[in-house]
């Protein structure tokens, strides 16, 4: 009865949700190719409609001072896994100077009406331009570059809209438009990427083309902050003559200035729930369904759409989460939009009711709206629930339930950084595999003596001298609770007959203590000697007249575990400087040394600073030092999910067993035979009786066991060596890889390798290497493509390659 409701729940509310993304409203967008023009610039202006169903043409309306005007009749985007996307293209051009607004647009899809954002952009002077000049293939030429940003006194935690503008002659043929490399000091920002159109503008006289980079920058602190310089390389199209006429490709850096802001303390008394939104916002919820069991898991969707810092916003709240299990809400992964100051982020929130509820309670967003200088709250509507209460079942369970499929990670983003004490690897502990192995091999050498002796101790003749040593010292031992006299006139003897030929310092003087007390005419009637002093005494006997082995294991290494973890990586990380982060971290000790979360954390600010390839190296490096690194392992499955990475394919069961350390399943295996070894020269070792042997029948049970668990797990242990041994194993490194036929790039492709890639180094021939992956796939690739897992020189941080840009950066 209970399986068959779960089964109609399931059914009704998959029903539901199919039809909540079919009927949905669409989704609409628009987006302007520079908020800042100069006088006489064009911009394009596409607006996108996401959905199902065909959209009717965009309303323009008329602003006054700007001309808009239909560029086509529209195109469509077909994505891969996502939604049809229809995007109409109009042409922007103003002479008015000043700040602008392109009001909302809309658009009616099925009959429902839909619209896009506001934009507010900028028109300038082009005679404010600062120019510089530049040199490129013996030809000089002067062009015009800046940051541009609508404020330049954000509040913290602002995000605003930031561009870099280029101006350069129109004849110096750009074939290809790279991305900057910038600095940033308190700020955050997406990467820059060259517009989709550039304009034609009439410049000194001269015809010019300009290019915008738009992205969006967050103050991640109070005062001064600042972004760049940065460095453009543009790669240009010359034409040679020496005897015949040839094109040729030139590469020229242009520099852009620092822009330097000051950002603004958020004004006080915000209200109870606030916590890092700035902008405008929308907040609506949905589920898929409302008829549950008490009990059964909600999956809720918080839907946040506007302008603001959309990226870093912290999930709403349910404003009352009595009798609610409320889980951590995931949001989804924003991309190349995250470069836009408008757009929209989704939250999937699982609660869970206690007991029976009414409705999902109200989320709460509480924001900073810069436009006002005011917070604002939204509060969400209630959904409310048919909920039935949980039946328990009286029948008596016949057959244990069915196991259900093991659930999928849902990962969205990268684990975060580790908190490690220390940087470098402890020398001290763990201790190396062979302490372990000596301690039961001492303890078995222990048994196996005491064994020989029970057995043929009686055969053996005793020492005559060494019996009347210890009977002396046990006389000594008896006197000494009697007088002091007493005590050191037995000692004395002691000493006199054993010890008499070459006495101590330590025998002389308690001779001479003997002589002081014993020999005197006035016999004390007082102790003289101190309890403590008699003790001495004593030891001093047993140790001069007995001979103990000692046996010391003594672990040489470092004095210290490792120096303290230094905060400008994490710092560096925090402030998403991310090549800073790696350089810190990898110069904080020799390679060697480097500790597998200190990798870790490498991995996390490459995939930051967007390279997943160098990620997954770095994650792979850290499981070459320890291979049940937990986080490396999730965080490697992320990306090879996310990219379609190429690598060893394996069964579920060994993804389980890879939960377990691999050192674990071996200890397991080694103290199984320990036990038994140990268990079995017990009895020998022992009389009839001895509770000992209780303890080895027990270790003979349990040591079994632990070899069969620690055997399987250790030989069916995820190994990528079975592969290829680990110091030919390489991974791929650079974002969009080409596999060649042969070491030419004219040569024929063989496949494209997602960054991440698990490959063989077959061959090495100059800057190609011949690779193979798992998928016995073969080809060559240039060597700055992939890296190898052990290094053979010590890592440097990386050159994360910016991508080229398109077809329409051309």
């Amino acid at each position: 009865m209970r399986l068959t409701h779960h089964s109609i729940s399931f059914t009704a509310m998959m029903a539901a949700w199919l039809a909540f993304c079919t009927m949905s409203s669409a989704e609409t967008f628009s987006h302007l190719s520079t908020r800042f023009f100069a006088r006489g610039e064009q911009a394009l202006l596409e607006i996108a409609v996401t959905g199902n169903q065909a959209p009717e043409t965009p309303h323009i309306p008329r602003v006054k001072g700007i001309e808009i005007q239909a560029a086509d009749r529209g195109t469509i985007h077909q994505i891969p896994g996502r939604r049809v996307e229809y995007v109409f293209s109009y042409i922007v051009s103003t002479y008015e100077m000043g700040n602008h607004v392109l009001p909302s647009f809309e658009v009616m899809v099925g009959g429902v009406k839909t619209s896009t954002e506001p934009i507010e952009f900028t028109v300038f002077n082009p005679d404010d331009l600062k120019w510089a000049e530049a040199e490129v293939g013996n030809i000089r030429f002067r062009y015009a570059s800046a940051f541009r940003i609508m404020n330049p006194n954000p509040f913290n935690g602002e995000t605003a809209p930031v561009e870099i503008k280029i101006f350069v002659p129109r004849d110096l043929f750009v074939e290809d438009w790279g991305n900057p490399d910038f600095q940033r000091d308190g700020v955050t920002a997406w990467r820059f990427q060259p517009s989709s159109m550039r304009s034609n503008i009439n410049l000194l006289g001269l015809p010019y083309v300009s290019m915008a980079y738009p992205s969006t920058l967050t103050p991640t602190r109070e005062g001064a902050v600042s972004i760049g310089p940065a460095s453009v390389r543009l790669v240009t199209t010359q034409v040679v003559m020496d005897g015949f006429m040839r094109r040729v490709s030139e590469e020229v850096n242009l520099e852009v200035p620092k822009l330097e802001l000051k950002s603004q303390t958020l004004p006080k008394g915000a209200p109870d729930g606030f916590e890092n939104a700035v902008g405008s916002f929308r907040i609506n919820t949905s589920t898929a369904t409302t008829e549950v069991v008490e009990g059964d898991p909600l999956s809720v969707d918080i839907v946040i759409n506007g302008s603001g810092n959309l990226d870093t916003l912290h999930p709403p709240k349910p404003i009352d989460a009595d009798g609610w299990k409320v889980y951590e809400a995931t949001p989804d992964q924003r991309g190349d939009e995250r470069r836009e100051l408008s757009g929209s982020t989704v939250f999937h929130q699982f609660i869970r009711p206690l007991e029976i509820k009414a409705a999902i309670p109200a989320f709460r967003l509480v924001y900073f709206d810069p436009a006002d200088k005011s917070y604002k709250t939204l509060l969400t509507e209630p959904i409310a629930l048919q909920m039935k209460p949980a039946m328990a079942s009286t029948a008596p369970a016949l057959t244990p339930p069915k196991a259900q499929a093991v659930p999928i990670e849902r990962m969205t983003d990268i684990l975060g950084l580790l908190e490690t004490r220390t940087l470098v690897k402890s020398a001290n502990w763990p201790p190396p595999g062979w302490v372990w192995h000596l301690t039961g091999a001492l303890l078995a050498l222990v048994l196996i003596l005491k064994s020989l002796w029970m057995h043929f101790g009686s055969r053996l003749r005793k020492d005559s001298t060494k019996s009347a040593k210890y009977a002396a010292l046990r006389e000594v031992e008896r006197a000494s609770a009697a007088d002091d006299t007493a005590f050191l006139m037995s000692a004395g003897r002691v000493i006199e007959h054993w010890l008499g030929s070459n006495p101590s310092l330590e025998i002389q003087a308690v001779l001479a203590e003997r002589d002081a007390v014993c020999f005197r005419k006035d016999k004390p009637v007082t102790p003289i000697l101190d309890p403590k002093r008699r003790e001495a005494i004593l030891r001093l006997l047993r140790k001069s007249l007995t001979i103990c082995l000692f046996v010391f294991l003594l672990g040489s290494g470092r004095a210290g575990a490792g120096e303290p973890v230094a905060n400008p990586a994490r710092l560096a990380y925090d402030s998403a400087k991310y090549s800073d982060a790696i350089a810190l971290w990898l110069n904080s000790d020799s390679y060697e040394n480097l500790s597998p979360d200190v990798l870790y954390n490498i991995g996390n600010a490459c995939y930051r600073a967007g390279s997943p390839g160098h990620a997954a190296l770095y994650y792979r490096r850290a499981l070459a030092r320890d291979a049940g690194h937990q986080e490396s392992h999730q965080n490697l499955r992320f990306i090879e999910r996310k990219y379609g990475s190429l690598t060893v394919q394996r069964p579920d069961y060994q993804y389980a067993l890879a939960r377990i350390p691999l050192s674990s399943w071996q200890n397991m295996a080694w103290t199984g035979l320990w036990l038994c070894g140990l268990a079995f020269l017990v009895f020998p070792a022992s009389r009839n009786g001895a509770p000992i042997r209780i303890a080895a029948i027990a270790a003979l049970v349990i040591g079994p066991l632990l070899i069969t668990f620690g055997g399987l797990g250790w030989n069916y242990y995820p190994n990528d060596a079975e592969f290829v041994p680990l110091a030919r194993q390489a991974v791929i490194v650079e974002e969009k890889t080409t596999v060649h036929t042969d070491a030419t790039r004219t040569s024929q492709d063989v496949i494209e390798a997602p960054p991440g890639s698990l490959c063989e180094v077959v061959r090495e021939s100059g800057r190609w290497v011949y690779i193979a992956f798992a998928s016995k796939t073969r080809g060559w690739v240039p060597a700055e493509a992939i890296e190898k897992i052990l290094p053979t020189s010590p890592p440097v941080a990386p050159k994360i390659h910016k991508p080229m840009a398109g077809e329409k950066t051309a």
